[in-house]
């Protein structure tokens, strides 16, 4: 889907008072949250009602590139796992993303904590990865240099495209013998 950019220009007001200027930020924060979840919410609406591929064809239309179909993709899964009735309204739609692969019954009590305590997402995403090494779902690692570097590369690796921009790295590296790539 090809879009021409369009530039505009912020609306220079003669005097912005400071209260005034938070209050749009607010107002323009709280669409932003509100975006992540219906964009959420509709995805999984057409997935409960269309066939794979056709949703695959509605993303492959909707998304500028890859990052952002994953994007749509993070944001429907958070929100299949926090339906509106479970949605803590105080946290961030961030704070439910860190946790939304935990199951349900180990999420909630965390946005719990996260609402009383005043955790920022960041912060919330630790006590989730903590609380799934609890559970089993994830083991501890050690540190580990050589495992760190080979989870490294093939992170960079599943972060190609596609396919065929994996067997171009793969010719790369076959052309210059395994041995260093030059750009």
């Amino acid at each position: 889907m090809a879009s021409e950019l369009t530039i505009i220009e912020p609306q220079q007001s003669p005097a912005v008072c400071l209260d005034d200027w938070v209050a749009e930020g607010r107002r323009l924060a709280s669409i932003r949250l509100e975006i992540d979840w219906r964009l959420g919410d509709w995805l999984a609406q057409g997935r409960d009602h269309f066939a794979p591929e056709q949703i695959e064809m509605a993303l492959g239309e909707i998304a500028a590139d890859v990052e952002q179909a994953r994007a749509l993709r993070r944001v429907e899964k958070v929100a299949r796992a926090f339906p509106p009735a479970v949605r803590d309204t105080a946290l961030t739609f961030e704070h439910h993303a860190k946790v939304a692969d935990l199951p349900r019954e180990e999420a909630l009590p965390l946005l719990i904590e996260a609402r009383k305590e005043k955790l920022p997402a960041s912060k919330l995403r630790v006590r989730a990865m903590l609380r799934k090494v609890d559970l089993g779902l994830v083991l501890p690692r050690e540190d580990d240099e050589e495992d760190d570097l080979w989870l490294a590369a093939v992170r960079a690796v599943n972060r190609l495209p596609s396919k065929q921009h994996r067997r171009d790295l793969y010719e790369l590296m076959e052309d210059a013998d395994f041995g260093v790539i030059e750009p």
